[in-house]
């Protein structure tokens, strides 16, 4: 995949951010986890994406299934955890009917498990046949669930990390790489 910015000679364009993961082994996972989903879905699924942190990592899965002949159907799903009680609730569903087919719920982290939790839940009551996970990063140290991703990109070592459509203060969702801030 290219990028119109060479980011490794960008200097201090990275804004004292470290990288956890570089944009070149992203591309790499996620070519590898296109090519086990393209041959883990023998139907044309309905890939959900769980909004915003997974846009980033979504369009470059999706497209790469899709370059494997992967047809398949996307929309976008909003939850959101509350802080206090660990809920997590439906902010906006998606549009697209989920009855009687394949499910591919998109999520850029798994932590605690209650957002995929809830997402596996709800698509199920909606009437998907199947709902299958892949998340780009589990830092699942802090589990408070037994589900578990069907498909994992990273093991995320429990730090806040910031890039490829996760941010700070919607900062730093445009970055290839996944990083962490510098000591200042």
């Amino acid at each position: 995949m290219d990028y119109f910015f060479d980011w490794n000679k960008a200097g201090d364009a990275h804004h004292g951010i470290e990288p956890v993961f570089t944009a070149e082994e992203i591309v790499a996972k996620v070519d590898d986890l296109a090519a086990r989903l393209t041959r883990w879905f023998d139907t044309e699924p309905v890939a959900q994406v769980v909004m915003n942190g997974a846009m980033m990592f979504a369009a470059d899965l999706t497209r790469a299934m899709s370059a494997r002949g992967c047809v398949m159907e996307m929309d976008f799903i909003r939850l959101e955890k509350d802080r206090k009680s660990g809920t997590v609730n439906l902010r906006s569903a998606s549009d697209l009917p989920v009855e009687g087919r394949d499910v591919l719920v998109i999520d850029d982290i798994f932590e605690h498990g209650k957002t995929l939790e809830f997402a596996r839940k709800y698509f199920l009551a909606q009437g998907a046949e199947s709902v299958t996970s892949v998340v780009l990063l589990d830092k699942s140290q802090g589990r408070l669930t037994n589900i578990k991703p069907d498909f994992v990109g990273f093991e995320c070592p429990d730090i806040f990390v910031i890039g490829y459509g996760m941010d700070i203060a919607y900062r730093y969702r445009e970055l290839p790489f996944i990083g962490k801030m510098g000591r200042a």
